[in-house]
């Protein structure tokens, strides 16, 4: 197994005979910058007519031979024979659920999707219910703008994430990844996605950036699953563990706590940037508190919990205090603990989504 996987496949398919010989995503998004600058120059001498249609705000342009030109941007969309190559720079639109019909690709029979590295983010609902797509293949610097992106495309996706790279974009005074974006969309695991990385270190770092671990990740020169099967070679934990417990000093032992590190959406890290005062943003959890099968949102007097603080945070003489999003409030807690590995917090409205700050 190599880097070029999804490229072998067209090869082999016949898709792109023109890709014979390529060896690498650069290349390929190389070729196809070319490819548009030629058809750009056809369409100028020949005059060809083209269709245009505006939807949602977005004016799409289709001179024709699975050409789509996104008006006012230098983003542009080819589809040809179950592959879809986005390029140019810029963002791919945000979609709602009442507008996915209106996607230039919306009907299409796509398997394949190519995302050139320029490409600064993949809007919501962009791929919604494509349910053909199987192969993903995107730079590390690209967004995805939330879960809504690649929800409900074919069973068992394989996401071939390319380079190391990073976008930042900051929320107040937190930084928000690409990097982070891709985790978020990892963590909950649509479908039984895999992920496949260019090295053994980087697919390590980011199984294990979520707790419980991102299911099904993998390097790009691992001989095991996708590529084999993936039902006798699947990896990660894919069971509930827990960062959170009860501190010792509760009376009621009946409640059950999970606690899990997990990426939050853009408008938690907007909340937590405005309450987040001189402390700086370490990572965000979500906990819940439950009986027997039912979640507690709330109980009838404070109880106190403690967290384990990942040890990458961990430094002498340094505070902690959790930020947790309540109903149209932000709740500050301190914490109530000397211990260097762990912050311990009291509240009465438990299950939440959590970040840990410090100075």
């Amino acid at each position: 197994m190599t880097n070029d996987y999804f490229v072998n496949i067209l090869i082999a398919k016949g898709v792109v005979s023109e890709w014979e010989g390529v060896t690498s995503m650069k290349k390929a998004m190389r070729w196809n910058r070319i490819v548009a600058v030629l058809v750009a120059i056809v369409l100028a001498v020949t005059m060809i007519p083209t269709v245009t249609v505006q939807a949602k705000g977005e004016v799409w342009i289709h001179p024709g031979n699975g050409w789509h030109y996104l008006d006012g941007t230098d983003i542009k969309v080819h589809i040809e024979n179950g592959v879809m190559r986005v390029s140019g720079t810029g963002a791919l639109p945000d979609y709602d659920y009442w507008s996915v019909d209106e996607r230039p690709w919306a009907k299409a029979n796509i398997q394949h999707l190519f995302v050139d590295d320029t490409v600064t983010a993949l809007g919501s609902y962009a791929f919604y219910n494509i349910s053909t797509l199987k192969y993903i293949y995107m730079s590390t610097k690209t967004f995805i703008r939330d879960t809504t992106t690649f929800e409900k495309i074919a069973y068992k996706p394989v996401f071939r994430l390319i380079g190391s790279e990073e976008t930042t974009e900051m929320i107040g005074t937190i930084p928000y990844t690409s990097y982070d974006s891709i985790k978020k969309q990892a963590q909950v695991n649509y479908n039984g996605a895999c992920y496949i990385l260019d090295t053994q270190k980087q697919a390590k770092a980011f199984q294990e950036s979520t707790v419980p671990t991102i299911p099904n990740v993998f390097w790009a020169k691992d001989t095991k699953a996708p590529w084999n099967s993936l039902e006798d070679n699947a990896n990660g934990n894919e069971y509930l563990y827990t960062v959170c417990k009860l501190a010792a000093v509760n009376p009621d032992l009946t409640v059950a706590v999970t606690g899990m590190r997990r990426y939050q959406g853009m408008a938690c890290y907007q909340a937590f940037a405005a309450f987040i005062e001189d402390y700086t943003f370490a990572t965000a959890y979500q906990i819940n508190v439950s009986k027997g099968k039912d979640i507690i949102t709330a109980t009838d007097t404070e109880l106190q919990y403690t967290l384990t603080i990942p040890a990458e945070f961990r430094a002498p003489g340094r505070t902690f205090r959790l930020l947790a999003i309540g109903y149209g409030v932000v709740h500050i807690y301190d914490d109530l603990d000397s211990v260097n590995e762990t912050i311990t917090f009291a509240t009465s409205t438990p299950t939440t989504a959590y970040a840990l700050v410090y100075k």
